[in-house]
């Protein structure tokens, strides 16, 4: 019987043999190949406002079966940021990046193709937004101040972003110390090595990269966000600030089969099975507000929304990247052909049990706090970002930005300017953790999502007039939600000599 001490990589060639029936585990040796881009940019930088967006990797294919494992592939380089004029940020000013997201802040679109099929086999939309959805929930305090920060580029409050973006060498090029110069030719800038946060590289399966038995290899491209949805604050604005990539790389991790293990693979139907996320947009902006779609998909897993002010978007002073709370939340329904779907009831927040006696005072109508303890849609939310029953994970930071502020009184705008805390909040629902998926390829999907319609926030109530917090939908432009919505779809390749089927 075999022991289960194993080492890291034994672990996974153990993996293998159970997965594809490996005859032979020291047939299953382990190797990472490291790859530039294929589109190879002038000085090696990569940016949207210099013209060259996207950044497109080449994994070839092999002869014999090999392995891909996607949850350890990263992208390394190097971020830095200047004005529009090409002259350093200053350090003290306000100029950001959103610390949830970090480095995925960047991308716009995750594009994952076959070489052997010749199409695409997963593309994530918005998936700046869709990556610190998934860390903040997966991933706690600690996570995110050590492996993460220092891999990602993330942190829990936004503030520690600014001097990621004005770090520079202390080192002239006669080799004195030069700690007073702040010249942008000697900007250092932030080293990261991130994970892409993809369906298809998360499965948690071994992909094969093989021309007989597999995908016959893989096309990564990343395409970049504008400047202005990246670097944001009033100094960004004021600066135009804009950012570069430089000294990119893609280490591949891949597991070599040989032997007996390999000419039997070669000779059977294999299959790998894989989710994929596809994103939608929508707005909201009246406070009883149902979104409804025919998605098209008949595996669906689970469902993932997020929400900001949608006057933020396109405006640089602002953080585009802010998962912030939609509004002030009062219950939420999810619908399959308009009947309720998964769960029978709807789910309500602590804000509709508080304001409903707010508005009994006709004195003062105004809830003197509000509470972000919205028990049920949050446990929810988990189960439907980490696909487990009664949510399992055991790490999450899905809340309040800055800890030391608790969690009350951070309206719908929190986090917008960088200097205020922020969110990272979300809506969610899982339909299906066992089978094969929830099928709405001929069915209506729907969210009904219950707002208040006018703000319940009194921040002061000693002035004249009372200051009051935009924190509702009362269907006016100012106060509009937009809304992106991921599909988690389950997915099948069947792959063998004579070619590839897709299975969605």
């Amino acid at each position: 019987m075999m022991k289960t001490n194993y080492k890291y990589e034994s672990k996974l060639k153990y993996l293998l043999y159970i997965q594809m029936n490996i005859s032979n585990l020291q047939d299953v040796k382990k190797r990472f190949i490291q790859l530039h881009p294929v589109n190879a940019a002038s000085g090696g930088q990569y940016s949207f406002r210099n013209g060259l967006p996207l950044i497109k990797f080449d994994i070839s294919a092999s002869m014999m079966p090999l392995f891909l494992d996607g949850s350890e592939l990263r992208i390394s380089g190097r971020l830095t940021a200047k004005t529009a004029a090409n002259a350093a940020l200053t350090p003290g000013n306000n100029n950001y990046i959103d610390g949830f997201a970090g480095i995925n802040n960047l991308i716009d679109i995750v594009t994952i193709s076959s070489k052997r099929l010749n199409t695409v086999i997963e593309r994530v939309s918005q998936y700046h937004r869709l990556a610190p959805s998934l860390t903040s929930s997966l991933n706690d305090l600690n996570d995110y101040e050590n492996s993460l920060c220092h891999g990602n580029l993330n942190h829990t409050t936004i503030p520690l972003t600014r001097a990621g973006l004005n770090t520079y060498s202390d080192i002239d090029p006669q080799g004195g110390r030069n700690i007073g110069n702040r010249d942008p030719v000697q900007q250092r800038g932030q080293d990261f090595s991130a994970q892409l946060y993809t369906g298809v590289l998360q499965s948690g399966q071994m992909i094969d990269l093989s021309t007989s038995s597999g995908v016959g290899g893989l096309v990564i491209e990343i395409l970049l966000r504008s400047d202005v949805g990246v670097v944001f604050g009033s100094d960004a604005a004021t600066n135009q600030a804009t950012y570069n990539l430089q000294d990119l790389v893609l280490t591949v991790p891949v597991y070599e089969m040989g032997g007996a293990s390999a000419a039997a693979r070669q000779q059977q139907v294999n299959e790998f099975s894989f989710n994929s996320w596809q994103s939608m947009f929508q707005t909201i902006n009246s406070s009883t507000s149902v979104i409804a779609f025919t998605p098209g998909l008949s595996r669906v897993t689970s469902v993932l929304t997020n929400y900001i002010t949608a006057s933020d978007l396109g405006n640089q002073a602002f953080n585009a990247c802010r998962l912030g709370p939609i509004a002030e939340l009062q219950a939420v329904r999810w619908s399959q052909n308009g009947a309720l779907f998964p769960m029978q009831f709807r789910l309500e927040t602590i804000e509709q049990r508080n304001n409903d006696s707010a508005k009994t005072n006709t004195a003062n109508p105004w809830s003197s706090h509000i509470y972000s303890n919205r028990a049920e849609p949050f446990r929810n939310a988990l189960e439907g970002i980490s696909t487990k029953r009664n949510s399992h994970n055991h790490s999450c930071i899905s809340s309040w930005d800055g800890w030391s502020a608790g969690v009350v009184d951070r309206p719908q705008n929190a986090g917008r300017d960088g200097v205020t805390p922020g969110t990272a909040e979300g809506l969610a629902v899982l339909y299906d953790a066992y089978g094969a998926g929830v099928n709405f390829q001929n069915t209506v999907w729907s969210v009904e999502v219950n707002c208040s319609s006018t703000s319940q926030l009194e921040i002061d109530a000693t002035a004249a007039p009372p200051v009051r917090d935009a924190n509702n939908l009362d269907g006016t432009a100012a106060t509009a939600q937009a809304i992106v919505i991921y599909f988690l779809s389950k997915n099948t390749l069947m792959m063998s000599s004579n070619g590839i089927d897709v299975v969605r």
